[in-house]
């Protein structure tokens, strides 16, 4: 009877000591806003001023254009970026992205969409990257606006 009351008691110490779970500090590990940005592909739905009217496509640059019409984006998570051509889905460029400063930044390293951008919203349905770009000629802060692509 002892044996057994010592062996129920070192089961139970053993599932105590399995089941208490251990905090990582890992800053390898995905924040909530990384899990969000790699769900799907988002989709440029518009470029806007700071107070939110929608800056025309024509005022915009060649590469922001191309973005807006042609392209989804595509973040991964480890780490990779590609830009998908909407129709089909081919890769048309790749390179790497990051979120730093406390997720509060979005480094992405891609050929004509790089740089850093300040991260101004990011929920499950839209993502408003803050960022100074050409428009019409003339260096403006913009928001560029996403929404997820589900398909």
């Amino acid at each position: 009877m002892n044996r057994l009351i010592n062996l129920v008691a070192v089961f139970a110490i053993l599932f105590l000591l399995g089941s208490c779970s251990k905090d990582s500090d890992d800053p390898a590990m995905p924040t909530e806003k990384s899990k969000i940005l790699v769900n799907y592909p988002w989709r440029m739905t518009s470029v806007t001023d700071l107070s939110g009217k929608t800056i025309a496509t024509s005022l915009l640059n060649m590469e922001t254009k191309a973005i807006a019409e042609y392209m989804d984006i595509q973040f991964q998570a480890n780490n990779v970026t590609k830009a998908l051509e909407r129709n089909t889905s081919q890769v048309l460029n790749g390179g790497t992205w990051y979120l730093i400063d406390d997720s509060t930044t979005l480094d992405i390293a891609v050929s004509g969409f790089s740089g850093k951008f300040t991260v101004a919203e990011l929920t499950n349905s839209k993502l408003r990257l803050k960022r100074v770009m050409p428009v019409g000629g003339v260096d403006t802060e913009t928001y560029m606006v996403f929404e997820p692509v589900i398909k």
